[in-house]
């Protein structure tokens, strides 16, 4: 493979640090690391050749018959859910078995961390079916959420009225939770009406964790068809060159780990739960499990209208690799 000019928008995680600075080459790639454009772009500007994507809107789309993107097992950002849900201080709300049958209000239905957040109600036993869900912005009023998405959604899931947003609906009593990635307005003021569901949202993911062997996974990489297709190698030069910065960055990390005081102690924790990588890339069992796991979820939380063949994911991926080991 001769030298292909490729874009690539990720957003700035610390494992790319290497990339970024020049420590990881791209094999055969002359490759511009965007860390400053929203990931939004990727699907948006033609002249993106790769980038992250939403793996719940990609499953969504490859499920519709969109062949746009070849996805790449990295998994570029994860979470767990548990810390995703808000109540007000008052509400005597205290676990998932409390949100059967009550109005929770999101930021979208079928978004990433969203779906995983239900699946996480769903492992706990609670039937999402009887969760009056309402989607709409969280913080602002805006336009933006005002049109319902392009995909048919659930009979119990509605947009906000017009001209509200959802966080005032839930300190007004129009809404007994928020799931929601991103804490609503006001929720680290002192004294704040706006709690945690789950206070102790740590112990409860180590839990999930610890009975589940899931670690979240909520974007992936995508390179566009036609790159692909004219240079297949890109697919491995990216992945290695992403794999071979996130080892570089491992290596360093309890020697970096003065972001907080007890930072270190987190690392060590984490390890002895998780194994010394945490956040693998590829096709490992526990991933597959995770991928295999999310493709149910898009089928049983009706985002899809058939179910997903787990193992035909990142079907591509693996023959552009065993295509280079042959």
């Amino acid at each position: 493979m001769g030298h292909v000019a490729i874009t690539l928008v990720m957003k700035d995680y610390d494992y790319l640090a290497p990339l970024a600075c020049g420590d990881v080459a791209v094999s055969g790639v002359d490759l511009t690391l965007d860390r400053r454009s929203p990931i939004a772009r990727t699907l948006a500007d033609p002249g993106i050749h790769a980038g992250e994507l939403s793996f719940s809107h990609y499953l969504i789309r490859t499920s519709g018959g969109d062949r746009s993107f070849v996805g790449i097992p990295l998994f570029a950002y994860r979470a767990f859910r548990h810390r995703c849900f808000f109540v007000r201080r008052a509400s005597g709300l205290s676990g998932f078995a409390d949100l059967e049958g009550k109005r929770v209000g999101t930021n979208s239905y079928p978004d990433t961390g969203n779906t995983w957040s239900r699946a996480a109600l769903r492992e706990a036993g609670v039937r999402i079916e009887r969760i009056d869900w309402t989607y709409g912005p969280i913080d602002a009023p805006s336009d933006a959420h005002a049109a319902r998405p392009a995909l048919a959604l659930p009979p119990n899931v509605r947009p906000a009225p017009p001209g509200r947003a959802l966080r005032d609906m839930l300190v007004d009593g129009g809404l007994d939770a928020l799931m929601c990635p991103i804490p609503p307005r006001g929720f680290y003021d002192a004294g704040s009406e706006i709690v945690r569901l789950i206070p102790d949202f740590r112990a409860a993911e180590q839990a999930y964790y610890r009975r589940t062997g899931l670690y979240p996974a909520h974007h992936i990489v995508g390179v566009r068809r036609e790159v692909v297709e004219r240079a297949p190698g890109v697919v491995r030069s990216l992945y290695r060159a992403i794999e071979a910065s996130k080892a570089a960055w491992l290596a360093q990390r309890r020697a970096l780990c003065e972001t907080t005081p007890w930072m270190l102690a987190d690392v060590e924790e984490t390890v002895a739960l998780m194994g010394a990588d945490w956040a693998p890339h590829g096709l490992t069992d526990a991933n597959r499990k995770m991928v295999e796991t999310f493709c149910d979820e898009e089928f049983a939380q009706h985002l899809v209208e058939r179910p997903i063949d787990a193992a035909g994911v990142f079907a591509e991926f693996e023959r552009v690799m065993r295509a280079e080991a042959g």
